[in-house]
């Protein structure tokens, strides 16, 4: 590598524009999870910053491409293969655009990030970001050979670590697993930011007038996101013959698998068919947006969650929550709000008769003092409100990159 690469000689005084930096993500919008979104607030939040922005995913949308436009993010679309898109294949429009760093995400797009790095762009520093626990996510998952899919993914995530300037991971359960992988202490341990709109409605919430009890996560199998525990959670409920009995709504399953889902759901789990609704993910932010702030309640019952970011956005629009004892955000939680945070922290023992039990309980307290629970909320989006933004994250990251903490120019 030359001495003059960012990697290896830093920031070079002499230069006037603003760093570049890259992240590498499938999709701009998040249709798939968590780690998507992630991406497009951190990329939208160093564009705000000042940073010459892109993000490389595998196709684009003229809605997508309006929506980074909107956030001065550009946006690069993989090259064209007989299979597909190809994020591995290098984009001429990547290489000319010359990032600095280059942010890539666990089994997402880790791998790409490292090979652009190392082979179209090797002056660039690499970023690696985790976002999953393999030894806890691939139990709950019905594949034969779990053990084999595990020590694989541990593996990669140890060979891309070997060649990153910053190894982090998202919230402080995935940067204690991460540093027992890695064998490492050196892992930095970023923390989401809580998006609370300017509109001062969201800011004092009354109870809706539906019982709309809110699920957004990936629903390609039933057991990692609790979609089990949900589902007869909510058909043992009782609920006072004058109110409306909740409805369980769940977002984000393939459009394809909807009626599929619901009709297993229905079957397996008791829960009546009129108070299940699954839906396939929006990728307008602004109707999931609509959704998380227009339940009743939101629901977080994992059984495996490195974080939970979704639940984390309901908590910005302040809706109530309840999220699982296993989760990262729970333990961010307990770390930052100690006490005040145990009454939206509901067990998670993987014995299902116990945990739907439990959730049961906690979702029936919480729709028996609607006007109790959105006051608790509201009070818990204040409180993180001053702890945990989006410039932060930024901050924490830059903070470890051979790059100036750059700020926009104010005009």
């Amino acid at each position: 590598m030359s001495s003059t690469s960012f990697r290896a000689g830093g920031w070079n005084p002499a230069r006037t524009e603003p760093p570049s930096v890259l992240l590498i993500s499938d999709e701009w919008s998040p249709t798939r999870g968590g780690i998507s979104q992630f991406n497009r607030r951190l990329a939208i939040t160093f564009a705000a910053e000042g940073y010459r922005t892109a993000c490389l995913v595998k196709a684009v949308s003229a809605m997508e491409r309006a929506d980074a436009d909107e956030h001065d993010v550009r946006l690069f679309t993989a090259p064209a293969t007989p299979d597909g898109p190809a994020l591995s294949v290098p984009s001429s429009e990547v290489i000319a655009w010359r990032p600095d760093v280059v942010i890539g995400h666990d089994v997402v797009s880790g791998s790409v990030a490292w090979t652009y790095t190392e082979y179209y762009v090797p002056a660039a520093a690499l970023v690696h970001v985790m976002h999953t626990s393999p030894s806890q996510n691939e139990s709950y998952k019905p594949y034969p050979d779990q053990a084999r899919r595990t020590s694989d993914h541990e593996r990669r995530m140890r060979e891309i670590a070997a060649d990153a300037a910053v190894v982090a991971a998202v919230g402080p359960l995935l940067r204690n697993r991460a540093e027992a992988i890695l064998g490492s202490g050196d892992v930095l341990q970023l923390d989401p930011g809580i998006d609370i709109p300017d509109d001062p409605r969201w800011l004092r919430r009354s109870p809706p007038s539906n019982s709309i009890v809110l699920m957004v996560c990936r629903t390609k199998h039933i057991e990692p996101k609790g979609l089990d525990i949900a589902a007869s959670a909510i058909a043992g409920m009782r609920f006072p013959h004058h109110q409306p009995p909740p409805e369980l709504r769940i977002r984000g399953a393939h459009g394809e698998r909807c009626d599929s889902l619901k009709n297993d759901l229905v079957t397996r789990f008791g829960i009546a068919r009129d108070r299940i609704d699954v839906r396939e993910y929006d990728a307008a932010p602004a109707a999931i947006a609509h959704d998380l702030g227009h339940a009743a309640l939101f629901l977080m019952p994992s059984r495996a969650e490195g974080f939970g970011l979704a639940a984390l956005e309901a908590i910005g629009l302040g809706t109530p929550v309840l999220i699982s004892s296993r989760s990262g955000l729970a333990q961010m939680l307990r770390d930052n709000c100690p006490e005040f945070a145990e009454p939206m922290i509901v067990p998670v023992v993987d014995n299902l008769e116990q945990d739907i039990r439990a959730w049961r309980d906690a979702i029936e307290r919480k729709m028996d003092n609607l006007d109790g629970a959105f006051d608790y909320a509201r009070e818990m989006q204040r409180r993180l409100a001053v702890r945990f933004s989006w410039s932060a994250t930024v901050s924490t990251l830059v903070s470890r990159l051979p790059v100036p903490a750059y700020r926009r120019p104010k005009p």
